[in-house]
């Protein structure tokens, strides 16, 4: 996320921008990302979060997630004490940490799914927040669908879109082991995309087993009422 800056002579202030990721191959992925930035947002404002780390630490983390599956292997800078003065008594209970230090390296998996006595992990957050709203229970089922995707990809049991791709490549049999992919190769692999893209092909090891959205076209009232909070 970053800072983005008001439009020039416009009455519009700063705004907090969040730049998840690029798009994903199904509608299934985008729409389980687009949920939990939202949900997050949710979150940050309703429990009045702070997840300001120095900019330092933020180019640090930039050179760390470029590395080959930096979700799996890497470490990265995260604010630990995320509470403020003003965060409701909901916030500080899931929040508690062991020590007093603000910043912290965590592996993506913890920063998503939680690290005892470190960091709640921002999943367990948004289960804290939609266990006090009035989600009807198909809404919650999908909502859960989306996150427990998410939290798979950061634990490593599903693969991410770019290491899918790369294991692809590297077990296609026209691949040589010489960095060369042919349009072989990328005729198969658009064919695959097409196929998964579209439900014919199926992809556990990338989406998981369970796809099905029980959401329904209009948007229920008990999310009319959030939106009006």
């Amino acid at each position: 996320m970053r800072f983005k800056p008001p439009p020039p002579h416009s009455s519009i202030g700063w705004r907090v921008e969040f730049r998840p990721c690029e798009v994903q191959i199904t509608d299934f992925e985008n729409a389980a990302i687009v949920c939990f930035v939202v949900l997050l947002t949710r979150v940050i404002l309703s429990y009045q979060l702070n997840f300001i780390i120095p900019i330092s630490k933020v180019d640090d983390n930039m050179k760390r997630a470029q590395k080959r599956d930096a979700v799996l292997n890497e470490k990265f800078w995260f604010r630990k004490n995320i509470t403020t003065c003003v965060s409701p008594p909901e916030a500080t209970s899931c929040c508690q940490t062991s020590d007093t230090d603000i910043y912290t390296s965590l592996s993506v998996n913890h920063i998503i799914n939680g690290k005892k006595g470190e960091f709640p992990g921002l999943i367990p957050l948004i289960n804290s927040y939609l266990s006090g709203m009035d989600v009807d229970a198909d809404t919650h089922c999908t909502i859960q669908q989306y996150l427990k995707l998410i939290q798979r990809r950061a634990a490593g049991d599903l693969h991410t879109t770019a290491s899918w791709i790369r294991d692809f490549v590297q077990t296609h049999p026209d691949y040589k082991q010489d960095s060369v992919v042919s349009d072989l190769i990328n005729y198969d692999l658009l064919s695959r995309i097409h196929g998964v893209q579209s439900g014919d092909v199926s992809c556990p090891e990338l989406l998981g087993t369970s796809l099905k959205s029980k959401t329904q076209e209009n948007i229920p009232a008990a999310m009319e009422r959030a939106e009006s909070h």
